[in-house]
């Protein structure tokens, strides 16, 4: 059974929590580009430990390739939308099926996604 929105929502709230109180700062530094976690956005980590440096991305993406302004490891997905996110940038090379709801990290930085 998955889990829904506000208890995903919730863990990674717990996981930023626990950031802080490991390396004593924030899990997203305070930048323009920290995510909002609110529904309707895709949210990638620079790190498979959901810290360091974030970027939102606020539903709908349209159906072009989004190349992000970093390599990411993890996401949060809280749009209605399934995903495909890219090694490579203009969505080239491997590639990982992100359904919506979607908390997930792996161990290779992704570049790039779109909708599917």
């Amino acid at each position: 059974m998955r889990p829904s929105k506000s208890v995903r929502t919730a863990l990674l709230a717990t996981i930023g929590a626990a950031a802080i109180a490991v390396t004593g700062a924030p899990a997203a530094a305070a930048e323009s580009r920290s995510c909002t976690y609110v529904d309707g956005t895709l949210c990638l980590h620079e790190s498979k430990w959901f810290n360091g440096a974030t970027v939102e991305y606020p539903a709908p993406f349209g159906a072009d390739c989004v190349n992000s302004s970093m390599g990411f490891l993890g996401w949060l997905n809280l749009t209605d939308y399934s995903l495909r996110v890219y090694e490579g940038a203009n969505c080239t090379g491997i590639s990982y099926y992100v359904p919506s709801g979607d908390l997930h990290n792996v161990q290779a930085p992704l570049s790039s996604f779109k909708v599917v």
